[in-house]
């Protein structure tokens, strides 16, 4: 658990700032994070940080043309050294994966894991802690990392419509509910170019209540309803091609798709894993020479093995212990599955 006094620090700095600069992930937790520090801070500037989990030196460009007076990097699991060394702004870092040492005095660290490596609990969960405000948003994002919040039943009397009557695990909250289907009107929001992507952030910052979204209720509402449509009937095509792979023998379920159209390889994964839990999940796509894959599990440890998998082949890859990401090339792509494949049998 994080102690109460770093995040009472970390809220007295971002109440003091006039001019904050958010670096954050762009995935749902990432963006509901950055959503509630803009809020709560009332101003700033948000950069989402795409392709890499690392935020590389060539972003620190944004700290001099803004010219912050804080900066906040949010579900980011790694920043290069040289843009740790160049920062002389005060900054906090707040993140759920593997911790990190970090040796520039001016950066204020926050991950449950730094206490406890069992904790892993969002990014947009620990926002929350530090701001008490956006409710909604702090559980859309917790669960949509796959964490029911210990703060759900004040959020069960406010806007229980969107839950179901009963659930027992985080997966009876993801499909065929309204607060899933906000999570996947989001993630289809971040889909896109960069300005497309950053237009329906800053849309869903406005979004005062859910309704807006999921009855269209209002212009910002529709707005992400239109976009999240435009991309469904895509999404549904390939989720009926995996259902017939799911059928075939074997521990791993592969699906494999091309390079044109919009990508959904995470959404893919973690639906699939939901309704074959007992199979490991690959949902690969090709792109530019390379293999962009999304792994998932119930229960099997998976980075480990990746890395196994990868060794002496060109690519990369890593995460959380049941949900992983990795890009190999696709002239290394066989062998890696085969390695990987291997290792699964084997476990």
């Amino acid at each position: 658990m994080i102690p109460q006094d770093v995040l009472d620090k970390a809220k007295q700095i971002l109440q003091k700032a006039s001019r904050p600069l958010f670096y954050f992930d762009d995935d749902c937790d990432g963006v509901t994070s950055f959503t509630q520090l803009y809020q709560f801070c009332g101003d700033g500037s948000g950069v989402p940080v795409k392709q890499s989990p690392v935020l590389k030196a060539d972003l620190f460009r944004k700290i001099d043309e803004y010219s912050p007076d804080v900066v906040v990097i949010l579900d980011k699991p790694g920043v290069e050294e040289e843009f740790l060394q160049k920062l002389q702004t005060p900054t906090i870092w707040i993140d759920h994966h593997e911790p990190q040492e970090i040796k520039n005095k001016h950066v204020l660290y926050i991950n449950p894991r730094t206490y406890d490596d069992a904790d892993n609990r969002p990014t947009a969960y620990w926002c929350h802690m530090i701001t008490k405000q956006n409710l909604w948003v702090a559980t859309l994002g917790s669960i949509a990392d796959w964490h029911i919040p210990d703060f759900i039943d004040e959020f069960k009397k406010e806007y229980g419509d969107l839950l179901p009557e009963t659930y027992e695990k985080v997966e009876d909250l993801y499909l065929d509910t309204p607060i899933g289907q906000l999570i996947k009107i989001l993630q289809f929001n971040l889909k896109g170019s960069l300005s497309e992507m950053r237009k329906s952030i800053l849309t869903f910052t406005r979004v005062e209540h859910p309704d807006e979204i999921l009855k269209q209720a209002s212009p910002r509402g529709k707005f992400l309803w239109k976009k999240y449509r435009k991309l469904a009937d895509g999404y549904e095509q390939h989720m009926k091609i995996a259902n017939e792979i799911a059928k075939e023998k074997g521990p791993i379920l592969l699906y494999e798709y091309g390079e044109t159209g919009t990508t959904y390889t995470a959404e893919l994964s973690n639906e699939l894993l939901i309704r074959y839990p007992e199979k490991i999940i690959l949902v690969s796509r090709k792109h530019d020479g390379k293999r962009k894959n999304s792994i998932r599990s119930k229960e099997t440890e998976l980075p480990s093995k990746i890395t196994k998998a990868m060794e002496g082949l060109d690519g990369y890859g890593g995460g959380h212990t049941n949900a992983c990401g990795c890009v190999v090339t696709e002239e290394h792509w066989q062998k890696f599955y085969e390695r990987f494949e291997q290792l699964i049998e084997t476990a």
